[in-house]
């Protein structure tokens, strides 16, 4: 039983680092890409992608 206990410990750590990183990809992928992270992105920057899993927008 406490094997099991153990496993499923670990499986939910794993998954939740997994969660973790994919929420920062695409905001480190914007600023990797000389972006900043906005609501809305001002006259003379153009819209390049997400950030913040879709919440913000990556302007450039």
């Amino acid at each position: 039983m406490r094997i099991l206990q153990l496993l499923f410990a670990i499986m939910v750590m794993l998954l939740l680092q997994d969660v973790h990183a994919s929420g920062l990809s695409d905001s480190q992928q914007c600023r990797n890409n000389h972006g900043h992270c906005r609501r809305l992105c001002f006259h003379m920057e153009r819209w390049a992608g997400s950030c913040s899993n879709g919440r913000q927008r990556c302007c450039r």
